[in-house]
C-alpha cells in the first residue's frame, strides 16, 4: 500500500516535517503543495521539486490524495482540517492543532464519524530519546512522581510576517513553545492537569510573550512549565526535569534530539549518561504516521490528547487572565 501526501501551506517547517523524510520513503510520495495563492504555491513546488501545485480548494479537490499536512498558521487549523476531513483525507496537523478546546473537540469528532486519522504532529513524541523515558517511568524506575520542570523558550525574530507575535494568526508563546510544554508534563504523568497558578506577559495586542503556569495532577506529580518567546537569557535548549520518589530524570533537548541531546538518569545514587540517534525526530514521526495510516495502529497525539492538550492551554489562558 502506498499513501500519496499534500501539503496546505507554503510554509518553512514543511521541509523538516515532510517534504525530507517523504523523499526516500517506500510507501509514501508527496503529490501537491497548496498555498494561499497560485503564484505562491508554484514557486514552493519548483523549490521543492512537487508535481502539482494549486489552491487550497484545489488540492482538496483532487481524487489522488490520501493525506494532507497543514502547516497553516493556528489560525487556519480548525477550518481546513475540517474541509479536509469532508473532503476525505486524512490530515497530519501542525501544533497547536487548535486555538480553543471547542475546535478540538469538533475535529475530533468530525475525524471519527468520518473514519479518517487527525494526527497533531508533535514530532519530539516519536524519537527514541522520549520513548526510552515513558518505558523508564512505566517500569516504576523512578517511583511515584514528586515534581516537574519543563521550560521552553526561544527568541522569535520580531516582524510583520512572523505569525508567532501576531494576535490574529493564534500566535503567542504558549501556542508555539508551550504546547510542548504542556504535551510533554501531560504524557509523562498519563492524566490531565488542574492549573493551579498561571501568569503571562502580554504584549499591547494582547498577545503572551511569556507563559508560566503551575499543574496538579491526580497522582500527586506538581510540576511547572515556562514558555518564552523574548527571552532576557537568549536561545537555551528546551529542557525536562522529572523527579520521583526513587530517582531523578534531567533531560537536555527533548524537543530536537538530532540537534544534540543528552539525558542523565540518577538512581540509587548512580548516574547513567545516554545520548540517542541524530536521526530528525521528523523522520521518525513521519514513518510512524504512514505505518498507522496503512495499518490501522491508534498512535498518541490524536483523539482524546488532542483534545487534551487544548483543554489544558485553555485552562492556563483563563487562570492567566483572572489575573
Amino acid at each position: 500500500m502506498h499513501l500519496r501526501f499534500a501539503i496546505l501551506g507554503a510554509a518553512r517547517i514543511a521541509k523538516s516535517a515532510l517534504i525530507d523524510p517523504i523523499s526516500d520513503h517506500p510507501n509514501a510520495s508527496l503529490v501537491a503543495i497548496g498555498a494561499s495563492s497560485l503564484e505562491r504555491a508554484r514557486e514552493f513546488a519548483m523549490t521543492h521539486a512537487i508535481a502539482h501545485a494549486g489552491t487550497y480548494d484545489d488540492i482538496l479537490a483532487r481524487t489522488d490524495i490520501d493525506v494532507i499536512y497543514i502547516a497553516l498558521p493556528p489560525v487556519a487549523h480548525f477550518e481546513w482540517s475540517l474541509k479536509a476531513l469532508e473532503a476525505g483525507k486524512h490530515v497530519m496537523l501542525e501544533k497547536p492543532a487548535t486555538v480553543n478546546e471547542d475546535q478540538a473537540k469538533v475535529l475530533v469528532e468530525a475525524a471519527q464519524q468520518a473514519g479518517l486519522r487527525l494526527i497533531e504532529a508533535f514530532h519530539y513524541r516519536w524519537h527514541p530519546l522520549f520513548v526510552w523515558v515513558m518505558d523508564i517511568l512505566k517500569a516504576g524506575e523512578l517511583g511515584a512522581l514528586k515534581t516537574a520542570y519543563a521550560e521552553f523558550s526561544a527568541p522569535i525574530v520580531r516582524n510583520a510576517t512572523e505569525f508567532r507575535w501576531r494576535a490574529d494568526q493564534g500566535g503567542g508563546a504558549l501556542a508555539d513553545l508551550g504546547c510542548y510544554t504542556v504535551s510533554w508534563l501531560r504524557h509523562i504523568s498519563g492524566q490531565e492537569p488542574q492549573v493551579t497558578t498561571a501568569t503571562s506577559e502580554l504584549e499591547p495586542d494582547g498577545i503572551d510573550r511569556r507563559t508560566q503556569a503551575h499543574f496538579s495532577f491526580p497522582s500527586g506529580l506538581e510540576a511547572d512549565l515556562v514558555c518564552d518567546m523574548d527571552p532576557e537569557a537568549g536561545r537555551q535548549p528546551p529542557k525536562l526535569i522529572i523527579v520521583g520518589e526513587e530517582g531523578r530524570l534531567d533531560i537536555d533537548n527533548p524537543l530536537a534530539p538530532q540537534y544534540g541531546a543528552e539525558l542523565v538518569f540518577t538512581r540509587a545514587g548512580q548516574v547513567t549518561r545516554k545520548t540517542f540517534p541524530r536521526r530528525t525526530t521528523f523522520a521518525y514521526q513521519f514513518d510512524g504516521i504512514v505505518e498507522a495510516i496503512l495499518n490501522d495502529q491508534p498512535v498518541w497525539t490524536e483523539g482524546a490528547d488532542i483534545i487534551g492538550n487544548a483543554a489544558a492551554m485553555a485552562a492556563i489562558r483563563k487562570v492567566a487572565a483572572s489575573g
